[in-house]
């Protein structure tokens, strides 16, 4: 990726400098991140003769600026070893904060890596005993490093399934009372069978005053039921369990511009553009999101990716027949242990390019 600067001129904007070296003013945002530091938190506070960075043209044949560098990438065992600068992912080992019947843990026997470096990710199934007087065991993994905006691209082969069951691939902003600080779920859903949910929810969740008055919206005030109901997006037909799991997998891509939009994508294996799995990622080259979220400056910052299945809880047991009790029953019976066999997560790399 190639970049070259700019001074900047009398009667500049960010816009007008747009069009001028992309030809299109909307671009200026690309400008913006790549001189945050130089040009401080409001954008139309540029100075004459300050010099600009301008993001180059991407070399990926789509011929949009692209200023997307990779931060953090995670394969196999680095989700837990820690990659190539150390970082790494640690098990949350509390009570599950959505009411799950679930035990979290480092549990050795459910994570694992498979076909050659993959990582995977399981639930207690066979083994659970009821006996021993407690839940069934669970991972639920977060990263050590928190992030201000990125570009987070998740490749997976398998989404856990199955009705009682409950994953989610999300951000949530840390170091405050929950929603303080915000959370974006990429990748969530509940009960997922071969007839019934195979398709993904992506959800933000905040404190009072965020609004989604857009296309498609479940529910538009991101603070509804405090926030737990949140505002939520349907994704395309079978982007999660197991339709998802049905037709090889895909990708999911998440473009968070700090105080700006949130956008996500997602493709079928098959269908994933080249560059979405490559060292230079262009969304500019990949259509449109199935949502873009519109701005609510101030109130997504500091936040660490959660990966975590938990079973019934506050979502998927409501929604269970029969309700939370029915859930339960459900899970206490060692019928049902192999009907757990498909909850689990089988993921090929998660990258975040900042």
């Amino acid at each position: 990726m190639s970049v070259q600067t700019y001074t900047v001129q009398p009667g500049d904007t960010l816009s007008k400098i747009a069009e001028k070296v992309y030809g299109d003013g909307n671009r200026w945002q690309l400008i913006y991140e790549a001189n945050r530091n130089v040009i401080g938190d409001n954008p139309e506070q540029i100075q004459v003769e300050m010099v600009l960075i301008i993001p180059g043209q991407s070399d990926n044949g789509g011929g949009g600026a692209n200023i997307w560098q990779l931060q953090d990438s995670w394969i196999g065992n680095q989700f837990i070893n820690g990659n190539e600068k150390g970082d790494k992912w640690s098990f949350f080992d509390q009570d599950d904060p959505t009411h799950g019947y679930v035990k979290y843990g480092k549990w050795g026997e459910l994570i694992n890596i498979v076909d050659g470096n993959k990582i995977k990710i399981d639930v207690e199934s066979e083994g659970y005993n009821p006996e021993e007087k407690r839940q069934r065991k669970a991972v639920r993994i977060y990263t050590d490093k928190k992030y201000n905006g990125g570009l987070f691209i998740i490749d997976l082969d398998h989404i856990p399934e199955g009705m009682a069951v409950w994953p989610a691939i999300w951000l949530v902003g840390t170091g405050a009372t929950w929603p303080e600080k915000g959370e974006i779920d990429i990748i969530e859903g509940v009960n997922s069978t071969p007839s019934a949910n195979n398709n993904n929810q992506s959800t933000l969740h905040t404190r009072n005053g965020c609004v989604q008055n857009i296309p498609n919206i479940l529910n538009p005030d991101c603070n509804a039921n405090n926030a737990f109901t949140g505002c939520g997006i349907m994704g395309p037909e079978n982007s999660f369990g197991h339709g998802f799991n049905e037709n090889g997998g895909g990708a999911y891509a998440c473009e968070w511009v700090y105080d700006q939009t949130i956008k996500i994508w997602f493709w079928q294996r098959a269908n994933i553009p080249a560059n979405v799995l490559g060292d230079s990622p262009d969304p500019n080259t990949w259509g449109n999101p199935y949502v873009s979220f519109n701005p609510c400056p101030g109130y997504f910052k500091d936040m660490e990716m959660v990966i975590n299945t938990t079973l019934c809880g506050d979502w998927a047991g409501n929604v269970f027949p029969g309700g939370l009790e029915k859930c339960g029953g459900y899970l206490w019976d060692t019928k049902n242990n192999p009907k757990l066999r498909d909850a689990f997560f089988l993921i090929q790399s998660i990258r975040i390019f900042t």
